[in-house]
């Protein structure tokens, strides 16, 4: 089998088991029906998976495998490139949409069209990893999105559709304004190629010049939506509390940060771009402490877990941003992105985990606030849990998060705030961790007994929970904790894959040294400090203005336009 056929299974076989699925679902009976989706995702799903990894000596050696569809001379026809950057895009999306699948059995939404978007939504993440030149780009951009609003109304929550439209309408005005840039840099150069448009920037002089750096603020600013950075987040909170647990678990774990790293390649076409990256840095900086600020003000559970998604998003923006204004081909420039992408991969574990977590429970008690929810154990005792592990594995994340040993968010905050020491960024994203480990005790309190009788939903006799959910908590409970355990090879392989630099090592002495373990005890107590300040009643009276302070669907728009403007600014 030939390098460009394995390369490229991650994009095909999703899209042929997909179809596969639908079609027996259209003339076969039930029972085949399952076998057809379980069939599905091996070969879709875990087999591509497989196949890719063959190929990580290739990668290591050669820097890159390209291929051109169809056969076509490559200034005609659409080029894939597959890279190390498209490899762990790939794995990301795996490592997230598996648990997930496998929770939406017994949770919902468990049927063939979902396995079958999950699959469809799988390959447009590994074709945008592999994406060569703008327009093909955008098509899998959007291929996604389209994936992502429709999982996003399949939620039998109020507001489900409403949230998923408003989506759909920021989401696709913005890639307007991506079409556009598109279209400047094409009549600027003749080329939608990556390394053919730098090439014509390079020759440009006077206005063209100023026309050129226009059309990449155009593509930029609407990735950032995608990727949720303030002031372009508030269609997060809705799409992601409304959603059904596992769509909730993918969009912060996945749909988030795929756009992010797709964007390096839109930020080498240019010298100027990397000076943009600055200003993206210092908003990622403000998410990450905003972001926590209004996580600690919810009362809905899963309205807490969505702005820490937000916030989480800051911190690896943060880095990332700092990584192209230093240079990613540098040394300093190759550690921030690997920091970046290292904690991105963590957050999408412990956050995924989180969602389902809180979701079964939440679903339990018929009671999603946070300051009535009580005894949440006894909620799913009753629903013939007998063994608390959601309760375990909840504290997993919540520990995970809250970055606190031996767990990944402890490796991955660490290195990421280590790489900023000294910068305004650095005393932004510490205090943000004071906020996180307060709003997680704050949540976590749903766990303590109940001092009055709970009126919980009817259930069935003899219920029995769904060996399903377990499953797919384990998987991400043990996967949090293997990452942190395996930090020194999970880190040496993110930077071997996406870095020409000599890979550094951290070992054990560089995350337990007295000042890190210091400042992680630091930032407990005072994130407990803060928690008591703000269940106190002036704490409540400033977090409940916070909490109504909700952004409308003409302000999803002028954060668009306040982001295009500042960043237009910023380059004049």
């Amino acid at each position: 089998m030939s390098s460009e056929s394995l390369f490229l299974s991650p994009v095909y076989l999703p899209l042929l088991s997909a179809a596969g699925i639908l079609f027996i679902k259209s003339f076969c009976p039930t029972s085949i029906k399952r076998i057809a989706e379980y069939l599905g995702i091996l070969i879709g799903l875990v087999l591509p998976l497989l196949l890719v990894l063959r190929l990580y000596p290739i990668v290591q050696n050669q820097g890159y495998i390209e291929t051109t569809i169809g056969g076509y001379a490559q200034h005609i026809g659409i080029i894939y490139r597959f890279d190390g950057m498209s490899l762990l895009l790939i794995l990301l999306a795996a490592a997230i949409t598996l648990p997930a699948w496998i929770f939406s059995r017994n949770e919902g939404p468990g049927h063939s069209y979902f396995t079958a978007l999950l699959l469809i939504q799988n390959a447009s993440i590994a074709a945008i990893g592999m994406a060569a030149d703008l327009f093909n780009l955008f098509v899998c951009l959007e291929l996604m999105g389209v994936t992502a609003y429709v999982l996003i109304a399949t939620g039998k929550k109020a507001n489900a559709a409403y949230a998923s439209f408003s989506y759909l309408m920021l989401s696709s005005s913005a890639m307007v304004f991506f079409l556009l840039g598109t279209f400047g840099l094409y009549n600027l150069t003749g080329s939608l190629r990556y390394e053919a448009i730098a090439m014509g920037l390079e020759t440009l002089s006077g206005r063209n010049q100023y026309v050129a750096h226009f059309s990449l603020l155009l593509i930029i600013v609407p990735v950032l939506l995608r990727v949720a950075v303030m002031p372009l987040s508030l269609w997060l909170v809705d799409a992601h509390s409304k959603a059904p647990h596992a769509v909730s678990a993918l969009l912060s774990g996945v749909l988030l940060k795929v756009p992010l790293f797709a964007l390096i390649r839109i930020f080498s076409l240019s010298p100027f771009a990397s000076s943009l990256a600055l200003p993206i840095s210092y908003a990622g900086a403000v998410t990450a402490l905003v972001g926590v600020l209004l996580a600690l003000s919810q009362s809905d559970a899963k309205q807490l877990l969505a702005y820490h998604s937000i916030s989480q998003i800051g911190y690896i923006v943060s880095a990332w941003g700092l990584a192209l204004h230093a240079g990613v081909t540098t040394m300093t420039g190759s550690l921030l992105l690997s920091a970046s992408f290292f904690h991105a991969f963590s957050h999408a574990q412990f956050k995924a985990l989180l969602f389902l977590t809180i979701g079964k429970t939440t679903d339990a008690a018929g009671n999603r606030n946070v300051y009535t929810f009580r005894g949440a154990n006894q909620a799913l005792r009753n629903v013939g849990e007998r063994v608390p592990l959601t309760m375990l594995c909840f504290l997993v994340g919540a520990l995970s998060i809250s970055a606190l040993p031996p767990f990944n968010g402890f490796y991955s905050k660490t290195l990421v705030t280590y790489t900023l020491k000294g910068s305004l960024h650095y005393t932004f994203l510490t205090l943000a961790s004071v906020g996180t480990v307060a709003s997680f005790i704050k949540l976590s309190r749903i766990f303590l007994p109940s001092k009055q009788p709970m009126v919980l939903p009817a259930v069935k006799e003899k219920n029995r929970f769904p060996v399903s959910s377990h499953l797919a908590f384990i998987l991400l409970a043990l996967s949090c904790l293997a990452v942190g355990l395996f930090s020194e090879q999970m880190i040496l392989f993110i930077t071997r894959l996406i870095s020409s630099e000599e890979a550094q090592t951290y070992g054990s002495s560089f995350f337990f040294t007295q000042d890190n373990l210091i400042k992680t005890t630091l930032t407990v107590l005072s994130g407990i400090v803060l928690f008591a300040l703000a269940v106190s009643r002036p704490g409540k009276y400033v977090l409940h203005l916070l909490e109504k302070r909700r952004g409308g669907f003409t302000d999803l728009f002028l954060g668009f336009a306040t982001a295009l403007g500042a960043l237009a600014l910023f380059a004049w």
